[in-house]
């Protein structure tokens, strides 16, 4: 039997979901060579938000200040355990990674991952402020360079907690994500913006970030556009829109294993 193209975006949705029903609604095991994972849970006032993980990168010695990256989940991982974000993406590269090139420009960043278990990031700006003061009393964090990333629904909330925080973030990364969330386009404007969305994606349409891609546009600001990580111009271009040729939701991957994009990142600062 065919299958429209409602169903089949439904039967997408399912495949996303199984892992969690099939034992990833728990925190995986956390023991790391490559640093130290930790699992907060805690919950905020008027929030979704019910706590968040950290890991902190072996070369963390707490004299120097280091950068922070927070990164924002997808829609599978809303739900379960705190620690369940770091079955995927970042989080789990971050464990797992055994790349040692790689992990020397991971090594550069303490990273913080908010975990949801209902709505929208967006709309818990309260708690992700709170988030980052909390890791800024405990930590050596150089508050000037704090970025933002995130995919599918954390890519929603990156476009949107952006467009509310720009007192808070040097450079967002946006990833498969959407317009809904944002309040102010203008306040995007000075943002150094690494987007990505597959051409194809059958859950979230490349036309999303597309369509903010262009209202920034007709605000004066140039994007690069690749179809190829490999393409972005990162050493010098601080606004990069890449669209890979293909029709899968995940384009996380590859662009977390990209070791230009953290390069790219330490470019920046705060209000510069």
């Amino acid at each position: 039997m065919l299958l429209n193209k409602e169903s089949l975006v439904r039967f997408l949705v399912l495949l996303l979901i199984i892992p969690f029903y099939n034992g990833f609604s728990q925190t995986p095991d956390l023991n790391s060579s490559n640093g130290k994972a930790l699992v907060i849970e805690k919950s905020y006032k008027n929030s979704t938000i019910d706590g968040y993980n950290i890991f902190i990168p072996n070369s963390y010695d707490g004299k120097n200040k280091m950068p922070l990256i927070m990164f924002l989940q997808g829609g599978s991982g809303v739900g379960g355990s705190v620690g369940i974000i770091y079955h995927w993406a970042l989080p789990n590269l971050l464990l797992s990674n055994m790349d040692t090139e790689l992990n020397s420009y991971l090594d550069d960043f303490i990273y913080v991952m908010p975990h949801i278990k209902s709505g929208q990031f967006y709309n818990n700006e309260s708690a992700i402020r709170d988030i980052i003061e909390e890791l800024s009393n405990e930590y050596n964090i150089d508050n000037n360079r704090i970025y933002l990333t995130g995919l599918s629904r954390g890519g929603y909330g990156t476009w949107g907690l952006a467009s509310k925080m720009t007192d808070v973030f040097a450079a967002i990364a946006p990833i498969c994500g959407g317009a809904r969330g944002i309040e102010n386009y203008d306040s995007l404007l000075n943002y150094p913006i690494w987007a990505s969305h597959n051409t194809g994606d059958p859950l979230v349409k490349h036309e999303f970030s597309l369509n903010i891609i262009k209202k920034l546009e007709e605000h004066g600001k140039i994007f690069q556009k690749a179809n190829k990580l490999s393409m972005a111009n990162y050493k010098y271009l601080d606004k990069i829109f890449v669209s890979t040729i293909s029709d899968d939701h995940d384009a996380w991957t590859d662009f977390y294993k990209n070791k230009n994009f953290y390069k790219w990142l330490l470019r920046f600062k705060k209000g510069n």
